[in-house]
């Protein structure tokens, strides 16, 4: 592991106060999170439950409050793993995107149409065949 990364790692262990952090501090969990993800090559499912423990806790409005260009990254980082995350727009933006995956029960079930958009998007996508 970069000891770069390692450090960054450190200051927030394996969880984040949301209560006292800061829109950085938000930001910076998130990036942690999508390497450490892509150092242990997860995908799918277990990604996808990753996430949602990783993530547990955060509210609608601590989405809202990260900045867009992190927020794209990770959507697009799910994506391209394997972890359905609607397509967002101005009905329907990126914060709710993402809080609608971690509050999802049940995985969801792709459908022709969902992965023929996710290749387009996010060629190459990364999946474990079943």
């Amino acid at each position: 592991m970069d000891p770069k990364w390692k450090k960054r790692i450190a200051r927030h262990g394996y969880r984040i106060d949301i209560a006292t952090a800061l829109e950085k501090d938000l930001e910076e969990y998130i990036e942690i999170k999508i390497y450490k993800y892509i150092y242990k090559n997860f995908m799918d499912y277990i990604l996808r439950l990753l996430f949602q423990e990783e993530f547990e806790g955060f509210t609608i409005e601590d989405f809202r409050k990260i900045c867009s260009v992190t927020k794209a990254k990770l959507r697009t980082y799910l994506l391209q793993r394997g972890v359905y995350v609607a397509t967002h727009s101005n009905r329907y933006p990126l914060y709710k995107v993402l809080y609608d995956v971690l509050t999802e029960e049940e995985p969801h079930e792709w459908t022709d149409k969902e992965i023929t958009g996710a290749l387009k998007e996010v060629s190459p996508m990364i999946i474990v065949a079943l």
